[in-house]
C-alpha cells in the first residue's frame, strides 16, 4: 500500500507494515518508525498498536501510538524471514548484553560490532529507521538509497527534532557515540524518509530504492 497520514482516515495494517510517529514539537515531522507486530487490523490516528522497533532498546510486542503508516505487500515467506531476522537480533543482544545506548546508532543507520580479535560479528547496532530498512533487506527489498551523495543535508535544528533526548547543541560524547561528528550539516537517514520510500507502487518499491529529498523528514513532505 502507499503511505498514509492517518489524520485523513483509518487504514488496514498487515504484519510488518511500517508505523510512523509524529514529533510533539513540529507538525508532520516523523520522529520514529517501527514495524507493526500484530495480526491484520484497521487502525486510526493516535491508536496504540503493537510494534517491533529499535527504541532503543530493541523491543517486540511494544505498544506505541500510530500517526502514519506505509507498507509493501509481503508474502507469508517474507514475513517469516523478517520474523526470523528479528529473533536473530534478539538472540545476539541476549548473548552479548549491549545496553540501550550500545544497541543504538544514528549514522550509519546500522553498524556491526565485531570481536576485535576474530572479526566475528557480535551484534548489530541500529537507528529506528535502520532497523526497518534492515528488515526489508532480509527479503531483498532495498527501500532507500543510502549513498551519502544523494541524502539531503540535515541541520542542527532538524537533528534535534529527530533525537529529542540528545543535546545536539552541546554535541560531544552523545553524538559521537552515535556516529555523528563535526559541526554539520550531516547527510544522515531520518525516519520520515522510510515512509516516503513506501509511498510508491509496490512494484517500484521492489525494483529500486527511493532517493530522499529535502523536506522528506515531514510526512506528507514540505515541498
Amino acid at each position: 500500500m502507499p503511505a498514509f497520514d492517518l489524520s485523513q482516515g483509518s487504514q488496514t495494517l498487515a504484519r510488518y507494515d511500517v508505523v510512523g510517529m509524529y514529533s510533539d514539537y513540529l507538525p508532520r515531522f516523523i520522529r520514529h518508525v517501527s514495524l507493526f507486530d500484530g495480526d491484520a487490523a484497521t487502525v486510526s490516528m493516535y491508536e496504540e498498536v503493537k510494534v517491533a522497533h529499535m527504541g532503543p532498546p530493541l523491543g517486540t510486542g511494544c505498544n506505541l501510538p500510530v500517526h502514519a503508516v506505509g507498507g509493501v505487500s509481503l508474502t507469508n515467506d517474507e514475513i517469516k524471514q523478517i520474523e526470523a531476522r528479528i529473533e536473530e537480533m534478539k538472540d545476539e543482544y541476549e548473548a552479548e548484553g549491549p545496553d540501550r545506548k550500545q544497541q543504538y546508532i544514528i549514522d550509519p543507520p546500522w553498524k556491526d560490532e565485531r570481536d576485535p580479535n576474530t572479526g566475528v560479528r557480535r551484534y548489530r547496532r541500529f537507528s529506528c529507521a535502520g532497523f526497518v530498512l534492515d528488515a526489508h533487506l532480509q527479503v531483498d527489498i532495498e527501500l532507500l538509497d543510502l549513498d551519502k551523495s544523494v541524502l539531503p543535508e540535515v541541520d542542527k535544528e532538524t537533528l534535534q527534532l529527530a533525537y529529542a533526548d540528545v543535546d545536539v547543541a552541546r554535541k560531544g560524547a552523545d553524538l559521537e557515540r552515535y556516529g555523528v561528528g563535526g559541526e554539520g550539516p550531516w547527510r544522515i537517514v531520518l525516519a520520515g524518509y522510510v515512509l516516503h520510500a513506501l509511498d510508491r507502487p509496490s512494484e517500484l518499491i521492489r525494483r529500486e530504492p527511493y532517493q530522499a529529498q529535502s523536506g522528506d523528514e515531514l510526512f506528507p513532505a514540505a515541498r
